[in-house]
């Protein structure tokens, strides 16, 4: 999972945003809900304006981006991060969410 990461961090210039200490925004949460968050193993992080920062563990996933960005009205900006940490993540921001 490491090694990809780093691949589309090397490869494509994605930046990578490690997730472990990062206060995630509560207001870019609720702009997505839970299901098309782990459907596309995404996390929005922050929201400034209209500026949406997400953390994907595939940010080459064209049509994910493209459905935030119609969802939210933002737009997007992708980070790459491991799969598991936003795994994680989703489980502790949605917990009790509906």
């Amino acid at each position: 999972e490491e090694e990809i990461t780093k691949a589309l961090i090397t490869q494509f210039g994605f930046a990578y945003l490690p997730l472990a200490n990062y206060d995630v925004s509560k207001e870019a949460v609720g702009l997505i809900p839970e299901n098309v968050a782990r459907q596309y193993c995404l996390l929005p992080v922050d929201k400034i304006e209209n500026a949406l920062t997400i953390a994907m563990a595939n940010p080459l996933n064209i049509k994910a981006i493209e459905d935030v960005e119609y969802m939210t009205k933002c737009s997007v900006r992708v980070f790459a991060s491991l799969g598991s940490d936003i795994k994680r993540c989703i489980d502790k921001y949605y917990k009790g969410a509906v």
